[in-house]
């Protein structure tokens, strides 16, 4: 059956899941394009639905999860700039604390959704398979998802307080990125540790950075103030982990 209103149940559900009460709510989130949706299939992500539009020709990865809009209604849910014709909605993992199971990655308050999905994308290709996020943006916007380009579902997000992160990590060096610290290129990791990347604009907050092990530092030239938090945090993890990738 061909879906051609936007009043559509399905379709104002899916509408919903751009406002993040609404992710919380239904437990579920959108991805958008072939890849995407190939991956999300391929790794065992709990599909809720799929999404094709009419004129759409490609792959259709799950046939009883899969129902047919409008081109004009998929236009509606579509956030693309240049649509493919497939979306899906997932099911959001369980993202409570727990212990990393290789060397992870903590993000303290980390608030734009392009630099979150960014830094999981690249953690994903370093071999960080645990993230930790406190006071961070929401991993599951379309932002951060979009630019964690699939990265998102090859690692485990651990979302809690202070509390619960460090009693997680308890035992392994924390490794604090600020600009007071040692220079990365000199500073040799021990097999086993969890790197901290703070705020875009503060860094590391005090408390955070009071329960790291070492302080580490990207040298830069005087002319360079700074470098784009997902910048830096890519730069480090390849550091940190030089040898030892996957």
């Amino acid at each position: 059956m061909l879906i051609t209103s936007r009043n559509n149940p399905l379709i104002k559900r899916v509408l919903s899941l751009r406002d993040k009460k609404y992710r919380r709510e239904f437990g579920a989130y959108v991805i958008e394009g072939v890849k995407q949706v190939r991956e999300a299939v391929a790794c065992g992500c709990v599909i809720e639905q799929i999404i094709c539009s009419e004129s759409y020709t490609g792959d259709v990865f799950v046939p009883e999860k899969t129902c047919v809009v409008s081109d004009g209604v998929f236009e509606k849910l579509s956030e693309e700039c240049s649509p493919q014709g497939i979306l899906a909605v997932l099911s959001i993992p369980e993202c409570k604390v727990s212990a990393p199971q290789n060397n992870s990655l903590m993000l303290d308050g980390i608030a734009d959704p392009g630099n979150l999905g960014t830094i999981i994308r690249t953690a994903n290709a370093a071999g960080y398979t645990d993230i930790y996020l406190r006071n961070c943006a929401d991993p599951f916007s379309s932002k951060t998802v979009r630019a964690a380009m699939s990265g998102i579902f090859f690692v485990r997000l651990h979302i809690g307080n202070l509390d619960e992160i460090m009693h997680a990590l308890a035992g392994i060096t924390k490794i604090c990125a600020d600009m007071n610290g040692v220079d990365i290129f000199s500073y040799t990791a021990p097999e086993t540790f969890c790197l901290i990347i703070g705020n875009e604009a503060n860094g590391v907050s005090r408390e955070v950075r009071e329960m790291c092990n070492v302080t580490v530092k990207i040298p830069m030239r005087e002319s360079c103030e700074s470098l784009n938090a997902a910048v830096s945090a890519g730069i480090l993890m390849y550091e940190l982990t030089t040898n030892r990738i996957l």
